[in-house]
């Protein structure tokens, strides 16, 4: 177990953002949750809460062994819905994406100022 500050030191911010928010943190580290649709080679296409769609640039060597994943890395720079991974966590097949857009929602809006660095 690491210190907050230690961690965070060594996976800087990150967001949980959904396809929605990609153009407010362009070329940005963020942490996007969302089900698997395809992977083939070192690129995926993964549905976020809000149902948008996002490709990832795989890092090699990487494998999503489940329906959902987290990957955390750098939002495309020109804002579009892509992003570069920079590690992933896999969150298994039964995961409530509802559930979830609701926290980004609450993360990004209201409750914002508990998640900011």
């Amino acid at each position: 177990f690491l210190p907050k500050r230690i961690l965070s030191m060594e996976i800087g911010r990150a967001p949980r953002v959904n396809g929605g928010f990609f153009q407010n943190y362009a070329g940005q580290r963020v942490c996007v949750v969302g089900q698997v649709l395809n992977q083939d080679g070192n690129t995926a296409t993964i549905q976020c809460s809000d149902n948008n769609q996002v490709n990832v640039q795989m890092t090699p060597g990487s494998n999503y062994g489940s329906t959902f994943v987290e990957v955390v890395g750098i939002a495309n720079a020109d804002g579009s819905l892509g992003m570069r991974e920079e590690r992933f966590c896999d969150m298994g097949d039964n995961f409530d994406m509802g559930n979830y857009e609701s926290f980004v929602q609450l993360a990004n809006g209201k409750y914002g100022q508990l998640f900011a660095q």
